[in-house]
């Protein structure tokens, strides 16, 4: 009979863990991409689904992403993350950009319903703005 109690016990504190950090933290889950703007050389450039699409996973420690535009493989990479109340600060640990591996970015982000708004200023200019969309918790 023990063993049947602090077996439940042992669910139920799984469980709450889940849902408290679930609570914590918004972004765990599934996303996918809707629309960007990004900073070049010459300007400003847009993208917005479905020529562009992508998906990003937020687990309780790290991020992935798979990109591609027209159907056709463009990014993929992730690592380890941590969140804060006013940052998502991700560190590509592996992907396909050389020029990313190593780096941590700091990304204002806010959530609106299903929607996650982040963006990247480097040296008081914005670099990036995304919107992305819930697929799942």
């Amino acid at each position: 009979m023990m063993r049947k109690t602090m077996k439940k016990e042992s669910i139920l504190l799984v469980i709450l863990l889940y849902c408290t950090q679930s609570e914590a933290n918004p972004l765990i889950g599934t996303w996918q991409f809707v629309e960007g703007k990004y900073a070049t050389q010459s300007g400003y450039v847009s993208a917005k689904a479905p020529s562009l699409s992508s998906v990003k996973v937020i687990s309780p420690t790290h991020f992935s992403y798979i990109t591609q535009k027209d159907g056709a493989f463009l990014y993929a990479g992730g690592g380890p993350y941590k969140l804060d109340d006013k940052y998502f600060y991700e560190t590509f640990a592996y992907g396909n950009v050389p020029s990313l591996q190593g780096k941590t970015m700091a990304f204002n982000y806010k959530i609106e319903g299903q929607l996650w708004h982040h963006t990247l200023h480097e040296n008081g200019k914005l670099v990036e703005a995304e919107i992305w969309e819930r697929v799942s918790n």
